[in-house]
């Protein structure tokens, strides 16, 4: 058991950290606000949610690894956060956050009075 638990933490700390959370709040951001719905609207493209996110995660994990200065072995890191972010966020956060922040066109407006 012991040998379990010390590999479980070696790949959670192995994992970047600072990229899995902003992607995450990057990603709720981008679609709270329905920014691709809005490029869409004007280039007349429409993408699904999961290639949406897809797309953000590699744009962002570049722009983290060029900033960053990773070596060619840090792009394992990279994605292995990415995935371990998209699982994090889809099963978990989402859940939680639908309870407490509704999508934008769901709020009552008996609510905001």
């Amino acid at each position: 058991m012991d040998i379990v638990l010390t590999q479980f933490t070696n790949f959670m700390n192995a994992l970047d950290w600072f990229y899995i959370f902003s992607f995450i709040l990057i990603t709720y951001v981008i679609q709270y606000y329905q920014i691709p719905q809005f490029i869409g609207r004007g280039l007349e493209l429409q993408l699904k949610n999961r290639y949406q996110v897809l797309l953000i995660g590699v744009v962002y994990a570049i722009l983290i690894f060029f900033i960053r200065d990773y070596e060619v072995k840090g792009i394992g890191t990279l994605i292995i956060s990415f995935f371990f972010a998209t699982v994090f966020h889809k099963f978990l956060l989402e859940v939680l956050l639908e309870r407490i922040v509704p999508k934008p066109g769901k709020v009552d407006q008996e609510d905001l009075l």
